[in-house]
């Protein structure tokens, strides 16, 4: 898929949409030191980072992979629905969001800092999420 092709499902407003809303993620929470949002099939919509050299396509398609282990890790849990993956370790947090949205599915990726508490992370990543479901095309 092409930027053209992503241009045409989702509509540049939307795209525009999506790199205010990492921004103000970022902004809004310090220890974030990147965001992505990526298409399912791991393609790269916006991306923000405010240190570290994080390639963006690369962060694209490892979000869309770990959120769909995820979500088969729920239905052979018969846990249906959407969900998220936290991974952390020492060095940071990274969490993946389902973003719903009819023309094509979307992931948010936020990247943390080991100083990062869980639950600010979490909370401004839902915030995110649901500014990207309620954006129009």
């Amino acid at each position: 898929m092409n930027s053209g092709s992503l241009l045409e499902l989702l509509g540049q407003r939307y795209v525009n949409s999506c790199s205010e809303a990492l921004n103000g993620l970022v902004r809004d929470v310090p220890s974030i030191s990147a965001a992505v949002v990526a298409t399912a099939d791991g393609f790269e919509v916006a991306s923000v980072q405010t240190r570290g050299s994080v390639a963006a396509a690369r962060l694209s398609a490892l979000a869309s992979s770990l959120l769909a282990l995820g979500h088969a890790a729920l239905r052979e849990l018969s846990m249906n629905g959407g969900g998220s993956v936290l991974v952390e370790n020492a060095m940071g947090k990274i969490l993946l969001m389902e973003v719903h949205r009819n023309r094509l599915p979307i992931v948010l990726c936020v990247v943390a800092d080991a100083d990062a508490t869980t639950g600010t992370v979490l909370w401004a990543a839902r915030q995110c999420t649901g500014t990207l479901e309620n954006t129009p095309p």
